[in-house]
């Protein structure tokens, strides 16, 4: 008896692991499938997540038409001449653009349904085209010319030459701004160009060499040989007389001659429209301790003290005019 409750006791444990046994494979089955599962769906979110991605760098829309804005305003700034580039420069943004608006256009028409209108760009980019010659034009090289000749004028520049040595390097300046549109080399350019630079170094070295100082001189002596009082227009003997005897010799010389050059007297009104005093205009003619003669202006006056009278006779020294030959004082 006790060996057959053994022997169902063995049976019974037996069946026991068999079950158990199968319940952990079909566990274990399942997490395997589980694991397998989850890992295509991971493998179709990685799909996923690289497609979508792909297409935002390859098209993002509203992105591509804020370059295009942007280009449009490129080439509208060089229409307008806000910005300056050279031909190479400018040959280069061409191109990029064209590069560019290959993916716009296409874009534009898979997300519009319809081509693009690029006749605005394009009408900008070929007046810019325009900008860029060759050579100069002729009129702009005349008006260039025109604007520096006082610098080739000897007369002129010998008088003025800080003045025709910036009038030399604006053209300079200006050729510099020319060269932004060339093509290539203009050799006439170039040449005009090289004479300017020359005439500037020639105007300084002048200046160096005291050339200006010279010329100076030379006219001082020039118009100290041409200087002559003018003709008198009336004789006072009062007149020559007060400036004989008012003028300051210490500072003027003396007296010479004196000519008066008013036809009569003139008179001056105060602000109440009375007069005021009544003067006559003289030239004179001096000499000084040094031996030099001098070419002085002024006026003989006379204040009015009311009710036509006329107080006494006094000297205005208006400037010296300059050295005069003492040949010429009576001529």
């Amino acid at each position: 008896m006790k060996k057959v409750i053994y022997a169902l006791m063995v049976c019974i444990f037996i069946l026991s692991t068999i079950s158990a046994g199968a319940q952990i494979g079909d566990i274990k089955k399942g997490a395997a499938k589980l694991k397998e599962k989850a890992a295509g769906n991971e493998k179709a979110t990685e799909t996923e997540k690289k497609t979508t991605s792909g297409a935002t760098t390859t098209v993002d829309f509203k992105e591509l038409e804020t370059q295009k804005m942007e280009w449009t305003s490129t080439f509208e700034r060089l229409e307008k001449g806000w910005d300056k580039i050279n031909y190479e420069q400018y040959n280069a943004k061409k191109a990029e653009y064209n590069k560019f608006y290959a993916d716009f256009s296409a874009a534009y028409k898979k997300d519009q349904g319809k081509d693009h209108n690029d006749d605005y760009t394009k009408k900008l980019i070929a007046k810019v085209d325009g900008y860029y010659t060759e050579t100069v034009p002729a009129e702009k090289m005349a008006a260039l010319k025109e604007k520096v000749k006082r610098s080739f004028d000897e007369k002129d520049w010998t008088v003025y030459p800080s003045d025709r040595v910036k009038d030399i390097e604006n053209a300079q300046d200006q050729i510099e701004g020319m060269k932004i549109f060339l093509i290539k080399n203009d050799p006439a350019l170039t040449e005009y160009e090289k004479t300017l630079q020359e005439q500037k170094e020639k105007i300084n070295l002048y200046v160096a060499n005291g050339g200006l100082e010279k010329r100076d001189a030379e006219i001082e002596k020039k118009l100290v040989e041409e200087r002559r009082l003018h003709a008198a227009a009336m004789t006072d003997a009062s007149v020559n007389a007060v400036v004989v005897s008012k003028i300051d010799k210490e500072k003027y010389g003396t007296v010479l001659r004196v000519v008066i050059t008013s036809g009569t007297w003139e008179i001056e009104n105060n602000e109440l429209g009375k007069p005021k005093l009544k003067f006559v205009r003289v030239d004179i003619a001096t000499k000084k301790a040094d031996g030099k003669c001098y070419y002085v202006k002024g006026s003989v006056a006379q204040k009015h003290m009311g009710g036509g009278v006329y107080g006494d006779k006094y000297l205005n020294i208006y400037y010296t005019e300059g050295e005069m030959n003492c040949n010429n004082v009576n001529e």
